[in-house]
């Protein structure tokens, strides 16, 4: 007989938790193409790990790698994702406390007397000790602490991707600010030769080989790159204090590294690159544990609509004197099985199911979006490649194009075959494509850095 009570209580323990409501997770199908189209794209081939390519390998800048180490320690977006990692362990540690035994002391004196003085004052000391436990048969604990778990893992890809932003932002700040310094270059270098085509005209206006005219058109030009020195000046500063905010902290920042500094290695790709690769992102890793969690939550919100039992069982003493509360005889035990079966609450336990259904239709959703923007993210970057390489190479032989003609201007300028009108469309036209030619720089710099963040890269130290 005591063997049997053993082995039912020992089969309850066993079973309890064991059941769970919550639907089996299916991954959601992929709403993208099972590739993407680089049939335009000439992809070098890939190094082995090429997915799992870490910052570090990726920056050959030594300046950029030190400053995305800097950022990494001192950022407050970092700080703020780490925060948010141990507030969800702390959660899913608060959930999955009530799946195991509660055992509490409890200790009080309790006063007691007549209303009219006609008895005296008495009191009642207590002590003792109380044990509760859930049985879990349906798994709504279980399920609770689930998804929190899985709301857990979540809050850790929230953090990579918190990180990998947070390279991206850094780089793209540092390229920026040495986009503004080589603007600021060429604006400056430019002026000078102004500065000395000025002074040659006005030399020729002595001599009286030349007119007022040519001489304030001179001056024209002079007092337009003036101005663009000055805006270039402001948006210096902004890259600056913009570098400054993501590093989080305000130290003396790098100086102009030269026309050839700053520069990225090339990301490697297989010429077949699958889709899959978008789910080693962290926010799409996210989504997915999302979904698992609102799957967790629909398995709590069944399992509402079934009986919940729950075992309480103590001992006490009690005593009308502290010194003799523990004296034999004046203890007490007790044990309390507890079943409460819903019947009616208007409705609640129907409406946070349908609740639970419709926030797991939302992840679903969330992680399809996801996708689709990851997917979008990475086909616009192999889009781009070629596309600005091409641009750079046009305008680069544009530059050489227009050198030529600004000497063969000058010269037939200095006989008078020409006035000096063609002279300054030659320089403003140089101008302008220098310029240009710097912004394709930076644009195919920062569209590396998008594939590279798009792709997942950047975590991997």
């Amino acid at each position: 007989m005591f063997l049997l009570k053993r082995l039912s209580i020992s089969t309850v323990f066993i079973l309890a938790g064991c059941v769970s409501l919550a639907p089996e997770y299916q991954r959601p199908a992929s709403p993208v193409p099972q590739q993407f189209s680089l049939s335009r794209n000439g992809l070098t081939p890939a190094i082995a790990g090429y997915q799992d390519t870490g910052w570090r390998r990726f920056f050959v800048d030594p300046q950029v790698a030190g400053l995305i180490a800097e950022a990494l320690k001192n950022n407050r977006d970092i700080k703020m994702a780490a925060l948010k990692v141990e507030e969800a362990r702390a959660q899913f540690n608060v959930t999955d406390a009530d799946r195991y035994p509660q055992l509490n002391a409890n200790s009080g004196i309790t006063y007691s007397g007549g209303l009219k003085g006609d008895k005296p004052t008495s009191q009642q000391y207590d002590a003792g000790l109380a044990l509760s436990y859930d049985l879990d048969f349906f798994g709504r604990l279980k399920n609770m602490g689930e998804a929190d778990r899985q709301r857990y893992f979540a809050s850790e890809e929230a953090r990579r991707a918190v990180h990998i932003l947070l390279v991206s932002n850094v780089s793209q700040g540092y390229f920026n600010q040495q986009l503004a310094y080589k603007q600021l270059r060429i604006a400056r270098e430019t002026l000078k030769n102004y500065q000395h085509s000025y002074a040659f005209v006005e030399q020729q206006l002595v001599t009286g080989s030349m007119n007022v005219l040519a001489l304030e058109q001179a001056r024209g030009q002079i007092e337009s790159t003036q101005a663009e020195i000055a805006k270039r000046e402001g948006e210096l500063a902004q890259a600056n204090n913009a570098l400054q905010l993501v590093l989080g902290t305000y130290r003396a920042l790098p100086g102009d590294s030269g026309m050839n500094g700053g520069d990225v290695a090339p990301v490697k790709l297989p010429p077949h690159l699958s889709s899959a690769i978008l789910l080693q992102r962290p926010d799409i890793m996210e989504a997915e544990y999302q979904l698992k969690a609102a799957d967790a939550d629909i398995g709590a919100a069944r399992a509402a609509f079934f009986p919940s039992i729950s075992l309480t069982s103590g001992v006490s003493t009690g005593s009308t004197e502290l010194s003799s509360l523990f004296t034999a005889g004046s203890g007490m035990w007790n044990f309390i099985p507890k079943i409460e079966l819903p019947i009616f609450n208007a409705g609640r336990n129907k409406a946070n199911l349908k609740l639970a259904e419709i926030r797991q239709q939302q992840s679903v959703v969330n992680y399809e979006q996801k996708i689709q923007t990851a997917f979008k993210q990475v086909a616009d970057a192999l889009a781009l490649r070629d596309s600005i390489t091409q641009q750079i190479e046009a305008q680069q032989r544009y530059l050489a194009s227009l050198q030529i003609t600004l000497q063969r201007a000058r010269g037939l300028y200095s006989s008078g075959a020409v006035s000096y009108i063609e002279v300054l469309d030659a320089e403003r036209s140089l101008f302008s494509t220098q310029q240009t030619i710097i912004d394709l720089i930076y644009a195919r710099q920062v569209n590396e850095i998008n594939l590279f963040t798009a792709l997942g890269g950047g975590w991997v130290e």
